[in-house]
């Protein structure tokens, strides 16, 4: 296997990278799917297509390159019958660095409480002439290569700062997320800031970034050396630049997945040469251990 191939095939704690599979074991893409249920129906029908499964995890391109959101640093839960119930971990002591025995540790100190994590909806909505959707490879192909996405960035939102309805939190908001600030040497800092997330007992095996800061760390060298030490980047335009989210990602929370998506297509009630696609798809946000998670500023 080449370096390359490793990298492409690199294992995440993510089940729902499983690649889809249809009703009728065809290997139809959840867009050929769509596109096929489309063209059996009349212009007059609203068309909804379930499916179980995390719609954006079928991007295609993501056989091809690495390219890493911020539901992949997470492991994943397979959520039944609505089930969101978990253990939080959390602390409301502030100490300095650990000792050398347990009890000088900050977990030794841990509290722990139930939780029942609320689920919400990745919603994208686009509306397109008619003549498209009467053409079935183009729809498929718009649904499979641009409307998952595009669902991309909205998923990395509410990952990271919570959803409109509350539902979710966010791992940016959420309460007992650690904070470092440094004006030095910006990849010493992120090291440090790397062992500041372990001082609460897990392992920073997960970064997200701007794509500025990324591309930065792929011109010095860095970003192999992070990679080298088994820290997954994750880059995305919805994290500011100058900050870096730092986590054990694993062990601190977990993405729940129920299994629920739809793929719609409407008339608009506007404009009769036009349709509406919808495509929704539900997660949930399990965090176990709030204080594994840091948020790091750059000052300067």
């Amino acid at each position: 296997m080449t370096k390359e191939n490793a990298m492409t095939t690199q294992p995440l704690g993510s089940e729902i990278e499983i690649a889809y599979e249809d009703a009728n074991n065809e290997n139809l893409t959840p867009g050929e799917d769509f596109a096929r249920a489309v063209a059996a129906r009349t212009d007059e029908d609203e068309v909804v297509v379930p499916f179980q499964a995390y719609l954006p995890a079928s991007f295609p391109l993501l056989k091809t390159r690495p390219r890493y959101m911020v539901r992949h640093l997470l492991k994943v839960g397979r959520v039944r019958d609505g089930n969101g119930a978990y253990l939080e971990e959390f602390t409301h002591t502030d100490r300095g660095p650990s000792g050398t025995a347990y009890q000088a540790t900050p977990e030794s100190t841990f509290g722990s409480e139930l939780r029942t994590a609320r689920f919400t909806d990745v919603e994208m909505t686009l509306n397109v002439p008619v003549d498209f959707v009467r053409r079935p490879g183009l729809l498929a192909s718009f649904i499979d290569y641009r409307m998952f996405v595009r669902m991309w960035t909205q998923e990395n939102e509410i990952l990271l700062y919570g959803s409109e309805d509350g539902h979710v939190e966010g791992l940016l908001n959420m309460k007992g997320l650690r904070r470092q600030a440094g004006s030095g040497d910006l990849h010493r800092e992120l090291s440090l800031a790397a062992c500041e997330v372990e001082e609460t007992g897990g392992s920073c095996d997960g970064v997200v970034v701007h794509p500025e800061l990324y591309w930065l760390a792929a011109e010095s060298g860095f970003l192999d050396r992070f990679r080298n030490a088994g820290v997954t980047v994750s880059r995305t335009r919805m994290m500011p630049r100058g900050k870096a989210l730092l986590a054990d990602f694993r062990a601190g929370a977990t993405l729940l997945n129920p299994g629920v998506s739809t793929l719609t297509l409407s008339k608009d009630p506007k404009a009769p040469d036009r349709r509406v696609i919808t495509a929704r798809t539900r997660l949930g946000l399990a965090v176990h251990v709030p204080q594994h998670f840091l948020l790091y500023s750059h000052e300067g």
